[in-house]
């Protein structure tokens, strides 16, 4: 199935996309049937070094228990024990071939296959010298484990100063749960804490294999991935746009519920910036402050450029909640110079909102102030200055009729055009009759608006009282097909009326038209979003849709639907510079929905123009993911004479360790690419990479940005690079 799949885009991508754009997808058409049974989990917990024996599964407190083939052993002075030695005290195990117990010191020496469990932490050496009642000891060229992790290693002494507190010297230190790790820390001297659940080194190497990576003089880290200040692992990058990228993070425990991290990076063609980021959270509320400079950006003219962002809510009762969220840039190209992908460089403004709000049983309330830092010329979104909103639904409590009543006041602030307050309210009613075969919803609603404006050219003092009709009305079929699956059969008709008003003299501040489909406008009873226009109508909607579902699972495995809206009248409300709709019928809409196995989904949605005989839209979407990792998602979006887009992406195992990625999104209408990205992946139980090249164009939509992303993963550890796996995980659905 992935195969034919694949082949089918690459057939759809060959006549439209240039030779150039290709690359990204050549790895698609690998053949990855001989790696299927390839494929299993690659990582798996690491074992204990050595099987210790025991005594008693149930010691009693402090008791000293003796075992071994030949020997003395004296209750009161020392014990001399041969083959097979198995001395245990508590959670204190020790194995060994040869041991001498003092009973007055409880001091043990040991030599001869050594092996301690001391509950935390296994070692295994020739010889040790070991007190079991400080649980204290020194014990020389040996191997460790700490318990419940994946920490192990070895070392020329080991020093164990209590039960907590190891001393490691000429040692190393690895999270590779591998026999022979392919990475590990070399050094002269390590600490580790399992009070603390820390571990610090002194002149420490970073090796791959035996080769050396990195030198650090000094380095902390956690035993079980606590949080604790201390440098994060460095991060690098090169984009068109700013050059190399290096960046190097700090962090800061400050409290259990505060951090902060804090990074310095060096932009090769702008300079050095400067991130940091501050987290909170408290029993009242929770929050972040995100702030990022570039004092002097040697490709802007050297000017000062910034971004910050805030977040925070505050709870202030049991219902009710206070939030605040803004964002700001010094200059507009900000995101286009400085951003890191295709959504970020196509920003057009950036919102500043706090808001208050309360929730009740049947009712919510809330106030709040918006307004916006606005980068595209071409949007003007006016500010909200304040907004009241209030709504209230009572169901089924008057006569099983759903009342509600949503009313909201708005004051909008523009840079020229008409600007003051606006006040709606709206009341509804509607009762439901049927039973699970048949429904019949009549519903009613009214709406008064109320504008008191500034500079209006139609008048300043304005008001608008529209009601409207509907009726929705519907029956169930369903029967039981031979192959065990539920068909139902569903048809639908929707009547809607709400009659015409003049609202031409009534300024846009935030009503735009819905685009048509089968799941908006079908069952719509105003073609406009936002309060300013209220759709003039009199249609009748014919649908009818059909399933297939398991019955013992409840899981939809198909859904097509059809429907159609017939209008009895001219729709003559429009928005500014629009004219009348004067066609008697919608298009026809189509879509189809579900599994074509447990691996593949797929939706579509076709819309039939009958006055052209073409189709005037068209939408498809395939997800295929398999549990061998394998993914492939494909979309194509085409509405007549304004958009044609196509994106794929793909998550392709080549072998047990080594997979490739790549996604597509390219304008076939203007016939340019919108973003390309592909990259290579390697992944075992000790370590992983990721390398990245990804292009994207800017808001100009001229210019591209390419960027190169590189990451390497020491499993444990952390990961030196910039985010790839990040951009990976949200540009490729299902990718993990």
């Amino acid at each position: 199935m992935l195969s034919w799949v694949i082949i089918l885009v690459m057939n759809l991508l060959v006549d439209r996309l240039k030779n150039k754009y290709l690359w990204i997808f050549l790895g698609s058409i690998v053949s990855v049937s001989s790696h299927a049974e390839d494929y299993p989990p690659v990582c798996k917990p690491p074992k204990p070094q050595t099987a210790g024996k025991t005594i008693t599964q149930d010691p009693h407190l402090d008791a000293v228990y003796l075992e071994a083939d030949n020997g003395v052993i004296s209750r009161q002075g020392v014990s001399e024990l041969d083959g097979s030695v198995i001395i245990q005290r508590n959670q204190q195990t020790l194995n060994a071939d040869n041991a001498r117990y003092d009973r007055q010191t409880e001091q043990v020496n040991a030599s001869g296959n050594v092996s301690l469990n001391s509950g935390k932490t296994t070692f295994s050496s020739d010889r040790i010298d070991y007190n079991l009642a400080k649980q204290a000891g020194t014990i020389e060229n040996a191997k460790y484990q700490v318990e419940g992790s994946h920490v192990h290693g070895q070392s020329k002494t080991i020093t164990q100063k209590n039960a907590d507190e190891l001393e490691l010297s000429q040692a190393t230190y690895t999270t590779c749960p591998a026999p022979d790790p392919s990475w590990h820390l070399s050094s002269g001297s390590i600490s580790l804490n399992n009070k603390t659940k820390t571990g610090t080194a002194e002149n420490v190497v970073l090796r791959a294999g035996n080769v050396p990576l990195f030198y650090f003089p000094w380095l902390s880290f956690s035993l079980d991935n606590e949080r604790k200040s201390g440098f994060l692992s460095p991060k690098a990058g090169i984009s068109e746009h700013s050059g190399y990228e290096l960046t190097l993070p700090y962090y800061f425990n400050i409290a259990p519920n505060y951090d902060a991290t804090l990074s310095l990076t060096a932009l090769s063609e702008r300079g050095w910036q400067l991130d940091g980021e501050f987290r909170f959270l408290s029993d009242f509320g929770k929050g972040s402050v995100e702030y990022q400079v570039l004092p002097s950006d040697d490709k802007y003219n050297d000017e000062w450029r910034d971004y910050f962002k805030i977040g925070y809510e505050h709870t202030m009762g049991p219902r009710s909640k206070l939030t605040l969220k803004a964002e700001g840039v010094s200059d507009n190209d900000y995101f286009t110079d400085l951003g890191d992908g295709l959504v970020s460089s196509t920003t057009s403004a950036l919102e500043r909102e706090v808001r208050y709000s309360i929730d009740g049983a049947n009712w919510d309330f809330s106030l709040s102030a918006l307004d916006y830092q606005v980068l595209d010329a071409s949007y003007q979104p006016y500010a909200k200055l304040p907004e009241a909103k209030f709504s209230y639904q009572s169901p089924h409590k008057y006569s099983k009729t759903d009342i509600s009543v949503e009313a909201e006041a708005t004051y909008f602030e523009g840079s020229a055009d008409p600007t003051g307050m606006r006040v709606d309210i709206g009341l509804k009613a509607t009762k439901r009759f049927g039973n699970d075969a048949w429904y019949l919803k009549p519903s009613a609603e009214y709406r008064l608006t109320q504008y008191n404006l500034q500079d209006n050219p139609g008048g300043n003092t304005l008001s608008r009282n529209l009601p409207t009709y509907s009726l929705d009305g519907g029956l169930f079929f369903e029967r039981l097909l031979k192959n065990g699956l539920k068909q139902t059969l569903e048809p639908r008709l929707f009547y809607t009326y709400t009659p015409y008003t003049d609202q031409s003299d009534i300024p846009v501040f935030d009503s735009s038209v819905i685009d048509f489909s089968t799941s908006t406008q079908l069952f719509s009873s105003n073609r406009f979003t936002g309060k300013d226009r209220i759709g003039d109508t009199n249609q009748l909607t014919l649908a009818l849709t059909s399933r297939l579902q398991n019955p013992k699972t409840g899981q939809e495995m198909l859904n097509i639907s059809a429907g159609q809206v017939f209008y009895f009248d001219d729709r003559k409300v429009t928005l500014p510079g629009e004219s009348a709709l004067t066609n008697n019928r919608s298009d026809i809409a189509f879509e189809l929905a579900g599994r074509l196995n447990d691996k593949t989904r797929l939706s579509t949605t076709w819309l039939w123009d009958p006055d052209s005989t073409d189709w005037s839209s068209k939408e498809a979407r395939i997800n295929y993911q398999d549990d061998k990792k394998r993914i492939l998602n494909f979309s194509y979006q085409n509405l007549e004479d304004e958009v044609e887009e196509i994106d794929a992406s793909f998550s392709l195992p080549l072998t047990q360790k080594w997979s490739m990625v790549g996604r597509a999104d390219y304008d076939l209408f203007n016939d340019r690419s919108l973003e390309l990205l592909a990259g290579v992946e390697y992944q075992d139980c000790c370590w992983g990479t990721r390398i990245t090249a990804r292009r994207y164009l800017t808001s100009d939509n001229i210019t591209y940005d390419d960027a190169l992303y590189f990451e390497l993963e020491l499993k444990g550890l952390g990961s030196i690079g910039n985010s790839a796996r990040s951009i990976l995980q949200e540009k490729t659905y299902g990718y993990e």
